[in-house]
């Protein structure tokens, strides 16, 4: 009797059990359910836009780089189109690219101030320090053939600041436009500075050794002689 007794509550119980657990399906699994889908549906589009993205990725360098093979073929106003238009679509790296492609299309045809432009424009976009100096310095270059020495040397301040490898190439631009501006003591002591920067390119020391031949060591100081009566 007992165990029939023990046989019947144990029904009951798993019976209401069941019971509660089909009431919690029921208030809560169109939740659990949507939850589901709903991650089921991110992961899906996740994986998509990363597909997607990539293509994107893929479809843009191969624009880009048929923009190149347009510059090298001569096709500057092909190439200038193209490449004005990629720097207005796709991702940053690619635009900031374009744009410096850009700027040098119009370096070639001789707008060097739509040039300069382009450079500042492209290096106030990068994201990338190396990029941003590389097109600081660019512009740094032009500017050298347009604007007074003092717009050049403020234009170089903050590369030769970074200490980065491009800040040797702005100290080299730096000596030669004191040079031709008569700053010869700053061109000096710059072309100096870079033939004991044993981290510089190679390159650069051997130019800045010759250019300092070419300037010359500084005058020495003149040596007062007493007048003729004077004691000595």
């Amino acid at each position: 009797m007992t165990n029939d007794t023990d046989s019947f509550v144990q029904e009951v119980d798993q019976s209401l059990r069941e019971d509660r657990m089909l009431t919690l399906l029921k208030r809560y699994g169109p939740y659990l359910i949507g939850v589901l889908v709903a991650f089921i549906l991110g992961l899906i589009a996740w994986q998509w836009w990363q597909a997607s993205s990539q293509e994107a990725q893929r479809a843009h360098a191969d624009e880009y780089v048929a923009a190149q093979e347009l510059a090298r073929a001569g096709n500057l106003d092909g190439a200038k189109a193209e490449f004005e238009r990629l720097s207005g679509e796709g991702p940053g790296a690619y635009r900031v690219m374009a744009r410096m492609e850009h700027a040098a299309v119009l370096e070639a045809q001789g707008d060097l101030e739509g040039a300069m432009t382009e450079f500042d424009a492209a290096a106030e976009a990068a994201r990338d320090p190396l990029m941003r100096d590389t097109a600081l310095l660019r512009a740094a270059y032009i500017a050298a053939e347009t604007q007074t020495f003092d717009t050049v040397q403020t234009r170089l301040q903050p590369l030769i600041a970074s200490e980065s490898r491009l800040s040797f190439l702005a100290r080299e631009l730096l000596a030669i436009e004191a040079w031709e501006a008569g700053e010869n003591d700053l061109a000096r002591d710059t072309l100096e500075n870079l033939t004991l920067a044993f981290d510089a390119p190679e390159g650069v020391r051997q130019r800045a050794q010759l250019a300092l031949s070419v300037i010359g060591p500084a005058p020495a100081a003149a040596v007062e002689t007493p007048a003729e009566g004077e004691s000595k």
